[in-house]
C-alpha cells in the first residue's frame, strides 16, 4: 500500500464526495445514513448534540439539525477560537451567523455549552477508516476538541468516504471517533 500524504487525501477526497452527492443515487444513500443516525441509541438518547453547519459539497447537516430541534433537544455548532480550538454556542432561531475565513458559518456570541454537556458531537471528516480514524479538512480542530470529550462522536461516512485501512500515516494526535456510520 502507498502512503499518501493527508494534503493528497484532501484533494482527492473533495473531489470524490463531489461527485458522489452530484450523483443521483446519492439521495438514497443519505436518506438510509440518517436513518442509521436517528436510529442509534445514543443519538436518540442524547439532550445535546454538536454538529457543523455544513457548507456545498460537504455531507448536509441540515436533516440532522431538524431532527434534533424537532424533538426539543439542544443542537450546539462550533465556534473557532485561536490556537486552533473551538467552543460550542447553542443554536436556535436567535443565533446570529457569520462566514468564517475558511468559508463556514460560526456563531456571534450566544450561550457557550461545555464541553462536558454535549451527550453526542457529529464530527465531520473526508476520509475514515474501518478502525474509527478520519482526515477532516486540515487544523486538527476536532482532534483538539475530542481529546478529553466523554460524549459519544459520530461521523457519517458516504461510501467514497470509506477506507479498509488507512492509506496515510496516523499520527498521535489524531482521535478516533466512537462509531462510524456507513
Amino acid at each position: 500500500m502507498v502512503i499518501q500524504s493527508k494534503q493528497q487525501i484532501r484533494k482527492q477526497q473533495m473531489l470524490a464526495l463531489k461527485d458522489f452527492l452530484g450523483n443521483p443515487d446519492a439521495a438514497t444513500v443519505m436518506d438510509r445514513l440518517y436513518q442509521s443516525l436517528f436510529s442509534d441509541p445514543d443519538f436518540k438518547q442524547a439532550n445535546t448534540v454538536g454538529v457543523t453547519l455544513s457548507m456545498a459539497g460537504e455531507v448536509s447537516t441540515a436533516p440532522i439539525i431538524a431532527a434534533v430541534q424537532s424533538t426539543h433537544r439542544q443542537v450546539v455548532v462550533p465556534r473557532t477560537l485561536p490556537h486552533r480550538q473551538m467552543e460550542f454556542v447553542r443554536l436556535d432561531d436567535r443565533t446570529n451567523l457569520k462566514p468564517t475565513k475558511f468559508g463556514t458559518r460560526e456563531p456571534v456570541g450566544g450561550h457557550v455549552v461545555a464541553k462536558s454537556a454535549i451527550d453526542v458531537l457529529i464530527v465531520p471528516g473526508l476520509a475514515f477508516t474501518r478502525d474509527h480514524y478520519r482526515i477532516g479538512f486540515g487544523g486538527g480542530y476536532y482532534d483538539r476538541f475530542l481529546t478529553g470529550f466523554t460524549g459519544c462522536s459520530i461521523a457519517l461516512a458516504t461510501p467514497p468516504q470509506i477506507f479498509d485501512q488507512p492509506n496515510w500515516q496516523i499520527e498521535p494526535f489524531d482521535q478516533q471517533i466512537d462509531k462510524i456510520i456507513f
